[in-house]
């Protein structure tokens, strides 16, 4: 009976300690409890960087390629041409450039009333700078080869007409990679009043009635 009793004293003794122990301090905060933070992300490697979006253009991205219509002209002289052109973007702002031409030419005599036809084919080299937003400066040297008639000798020959041109051009981009551009152009001819017939100093002979030539050009 004794031991029992004992059995019993050391059982309320213990019950007593952990009472104790949970009601010494009420006002502690309760243990910390682990957040689910879902599963630990492993990199297989180390991130890369990206690549410059501003990497410097290629020469082939440079090259600008293209062809106009013109010059145009109806009346005493018609004249209709076409020039397939190529280029260069030198810089941001200037573009140089060559082509051929070809050009189809009527002229009819206002004493006769007789109508002539002649092809005309040749060259040029060009040169364009940006100067505000859509807007250029233009310079053209062009060299053709031209059929005029002799009224000397009451033949039709060829020479070579050598003309300088400046002016100036409208631009609108239409985003191709090569042909970058619709512009509509205008040169005045400097060497106008000197392209005359060698045998009737009277009569011009570049394929325009004026020193106005107007082109359209994809470039």
């Amino acid at each position: 009976m004794r031991k029992t009793y004992l059995i019993l004293a050391f059982g309320v003794l213990l019950t007593y300690s952990a009472t104790a122990q949970s009601t010494a301090n009420p006002d502690a905060p309760p243990p910390p409890v682990r957040q689910n933070e879902g599963p630990i992300k492993v990199l297989d490697a180390p991130p890369r960087k990206s690549e410059d979006p501003q990497r410097p253009p290629s020469a082939l991205d440079k090259i600008r390629l293209g062809g106009s219509i013109g010059p145009l002209s109806f009346g005493t002289f018609t004249s209709i041409g076409i020039s397939p052109i190529a280029g260069y973007q030198v810089t941001e702002r200037l573009s140089l450039g060559g082509g051929l031409s070809y050009t189809y030419s009527s002229y009819k005599n206002p004493y006769t009333r007789v109508k002539t036809n002649s092809n005309n084919y040749g060259g040029r080299f060009f040169g364009m700078f940006n100067i505000f937003e859509s807007i250029n400066l233009n310079a053209e040297y062009e060299s053709l080869n031209v059929e005029y008639p002799d009224f000397t000798s009451q033949i039709y020959r060829r020479t070579w007409l050598n003309s300088a041109m400046v002016g100036a051009s409208y631009s609108t981009p239409i985003g191709g990679r090569f042909v970058r551009a619709f512009n509509l152009i205008v040169l005045y001819n400097l060497s106008y009043n000197n392209l005359v017939n060698p045998s009737d100093r009277t009569q011009n002979i570049y394929p325009t009635s004026s020193p106005l030539v107007i082109r359209a050009v994809l470039f």
